[in-house]
């Protein structure tokens, strides 16, 4: 029953769903456009280097300025962070006025140049919308819209590619689509509730969480390690695009997995970490089967279906960082620190394509640090803590962990504990106070008390323990 329940999208959670989705559906239908242009113009010598290499590259970069930016205005301790709405729409023009002539222009130089600047908007706008995907997330379940918006935008993409085996994505129609995308979303983000709900307040730096470099440091190992193993193992290289590999259909596999992945990253975080796990093992299950007579269509799919783990996963590794210790500037480093790993592993194996012996070695050294980054991660965010010695925060952990409280609930149980009204908290939270309502009840109900007053007492007596065995004396 709780697998169901779960499946079940909110009215927010719909709405950034379908927002993902078109975002998603614009950025890789136009970048695998992207790809067809250059393999149209040059075969496949270099391009490689240039879409997965260079592409992932500025991209990162796109996300690196939404981060930097979101710094900023926390340091400067405005409110509201940046205006996301405004940056979408100029995200969106760029991205526009980019992808014009990456895919129409009939010279390379020009094409490539273009194509990588569109890339950096196309990282912008990831950025933008990942901050969406944290305001729905905040009761754990963010993960399953992530994942289904992606996933939608997947198949979608992959149904242009039907008609003519994908001419459509290969001919100057998918430059109109791309504008009337480009055109669709602006027009929808100005009067959309999703980037409103996108507006979560910064708090005062003094009043933020303390983040050893320590920790930050193994998110950013956990995240950019295995994405490098993944690309190692097989880098999805141009030379079966030039043969005709039908590309679009090739993905659709990735969608079915991003569905899984979205679900189980929703039930518990640990499942999404351990499949992640498990999926590390899938490019040396590649590097031992890319010489035998398998179709290349079958290889495709197979690594698409187990990236959709890593592609979850590592997005929502961050989200609940920035969830924890309110530096919402962190909600796109995720998928930054991904790209940066899928950039350098793609690198290295191509690089060491013709020393396969020397290329499972350095994938076998990066598949056990990253597991074990990995599992020092989920030990840090999401394992029990020491009962002895331990700070109000932990006590705080742990209490919520005893009664299964998600995050959203632990939000709500820090204002309560701070004599909050529910419109406080609503406006807080950014919420309907029907919502808090709906909340404070799970909270009462979960940590067996009838009213706030006797909640305080419950959590005093947690946090104070001497305190009960003083009364029972």
């Amino acid at each position: 029953m709780d697998g169901i329940r779960r499946m079940k999208l909110s009215a927010s959670e719909a709405r950034c769903t379908l927002w993902v989705a078109a975002c998603f559906a614009l950025t890789s239908g136009v970048y695998l456009a992207w790809v067809h242009r250059l393999v149209e113009l040059r075969g496949d010598w270099g391009v490689d280097w240039l879409t997965m290499v260079s592409g992932y590259l500025c991209q990162a970069i796109g996300l690196a300025l939404v981060c930097r930016t979101r710094r900023v205005s926390q340091a400067r301790r405005v409110s509201r962070g940046i205006d996301r709405r405004r940056w979408f729409a100029v995200a969106l023009a760029l991205f526009a006025a980019f992808s014009v002539p990456a895919l129409a222009g009939d010279r390379f130089a020009g094409t490539a140049v273009f194509g990588l600047l569109m890339n950096v908007a196309c990282g912008i706008i990831a950025g933008l919308y990942l901050y969406g995907v944290s305001a729905v997330s905040g009761d754990g379940r963010g993960s399953l819209p992530f994942g289904a918006g992606y996933a939608i935008a997947t198949f979608a993409v992959g149904l242009l590619a039907l008609p003519a085996k994908g001419a459509l994505l290969k001919s100057p129609g998918a430059c109109i689509l791309g504008l009337a995308g480009c055109g669709g979303l602006a027009l929808a983000s100005r009067r959309s509730r999703f980037f409103d709900a996108q507006a979560q307040e910064d708090p005062p730096a003094s009043a933020l969480p303390d983040l050893p470099m320590k920790t930050l440091a193994l998110a950013c190992g956990a995240v950019l390690l295995p994405s490098m193993v993944k690309n190692m193992g097989f880098t999805f290289p141009v030379s079966d695009i030039a043969a005709g590999l039908p590309l679009e259909l090739s993905r659709l596999p990735y969608g079915i997995g991003l569905l899984a992945a979205g679900w189980i990253n929703d039930r518990d975080r640990k499942y999404g970490i351990l499949c992640a796990i498990i999926a590390l093992s899938v490019p040396f299950v590649m590097l031992s089967v890319q010489s035998e007579p398998i179709p290349r269509v079958v290889l495709w799919g197979l690594d698409y279906l187990f990236y959709s783990f890593f592609t979850v996963t590592r997005v929502m590794l961050f989200i609940d960082i920035a969830h924890k210790t309110r530096r919402w500037a962190l909600v796109p480093a995720g998928l930054l620190a991904g790209r940066l790993g899928d950039a350098a592993g793609t690198a290295i194996g191509l690089l060491l394509a013709q020393e396969r012996l020397a290329l499972i070695l350095v994938t076998a050294l990066g598949y056990a640090l990253g597991v074990v980054l990995l599992f020092r991660l989920w030990q840090s965010l999401y394992g029990p803590r020491p009962a002895e010695g331990r700070s109000e925060q932990e006590v705080f952990e742990a209490f919520c962990l005893r009664h299964d409280l998600t995050l959203r609930e632990r939000d709500i149980l820090r204002m309560l504990l701070e004599n909050r009204t529910n419109t406080d908290i609503a406006e807080g939270l950014f919420i309907s106070e029907n919502t808090v309502k709906y909340h404070v009840r799970n909270v009462l109900q979960k940590t067996g008390c009838k009213n706030r007053v006797d909640l305080q007492k419950r959590y005093k007596l947690a946090l104070y323990p001497h305190l009960g065995a003083s009364q029972e004396g």
